[in-house]
């Protein structure tokens, strides 16, 4: 696949963690199809939805509204989708917009200036047993059987997901951050990151080394405009306060 190039105005999200009682996602989309908010290039870095799993029927009803806003969205904009471990299996609910799954990532970008970037949700290069775990329960078939338990059980299991998500700290700075990251971009060999899934919301530089952590959007409805003024800058932007 050919280098996703990233545009003056593309907007980055992250950790969303959309559900029942957050709706400022749908209310993101709406400005986007009213062009109050107007990009060429929405990148969706993982966890936009607190639940959603191909497999699993259950977390398809509030979904579908989203996922037909954004077919409608990619007519117009670029999307890329860059799963999360609360949203996977992706591909078949879309036709337009881009999906990668955690095989898929980190995902290979380029600025306008030639810089390359790579890209990820941030649930990768993790120790051996933990990752064996988040993959596993990615697994098809292991899916298909966790449906079957939740309709059997009348959804008691998505149901109790969803409730101990809404209990989630969203806000949590995690110590010796830095220390972390700097064994993570050891992985990625290239000059600069971007990754999600942390919460951080935090830019460091390690000698030739640049690193973005995106902040989690369910907080503040924050996102980043990309800039080329000329050097590559990232722009906050919140929607609403704490």
């Amino acid at each position: 696949m050919q280098k996703i190039i990233i545009k003056e105005n593309a907007i980055f999200i992250a950790d969303v963690h959309e559900n029942e009682n957050r709706r400022g996602f749908w209310d993101f989309l709406q400005a986007l199809k009213d062009k109050k908010i107007q990009t060429p290039q929405l990148f969706l870095m993982g966890d936009i939805f607190d639940l959603l799993i191909y497999e699993v029927k259950a977390t398809h009803d509030f979904a579908k509204a989203y996922i037909d806003l954004l077919e409608e969205l990619a007519d117009e904009i670029e999307i890329i989708y860059l799963e999360g471990n609360h949203d996977f299996n992706l591909a078949k609910f879309f036709k337009k917009v881009k999906v990668f799954s955690i095989k898929q990532q980190p995902l290979l970008c380029e600025f306008q200036d030639k810089t390359l970037v790579k890209l990820a949700h941030g649930d990768i290069f993790l120790k051996p047993f933990l990752q064996f775990c988040l993959k596993s329960l990615r697994n098809h078939y292991l899916l298909l059987f966790l449906n079957f338990l939740n309709v059997t059980s009348k959804e008691k299991i998505t149901q109790k997901i969803l409730k101990n998500q809404n209990k989630k700290q969203l806000i949590r700075k995690i110590p010796q951050f830095a220390t972390l990251v700097k064994e993570r971009i050891k992985h990625y060999n290239v000059k600069f990151i971007i990754e999600g899934h942390y919460h951080q919301d935090v830019f460091l530089e390690f000698e030739d080394t640049k690193y973005l952590n995106l902040p989690t959007f369910a907080y503040k409805e924050s996102f980043f405009v990309v800039k080329y003024e000329p050097e590559i800058r990232f722009h906050k932007i919140e929607l609403k306060e704490a």
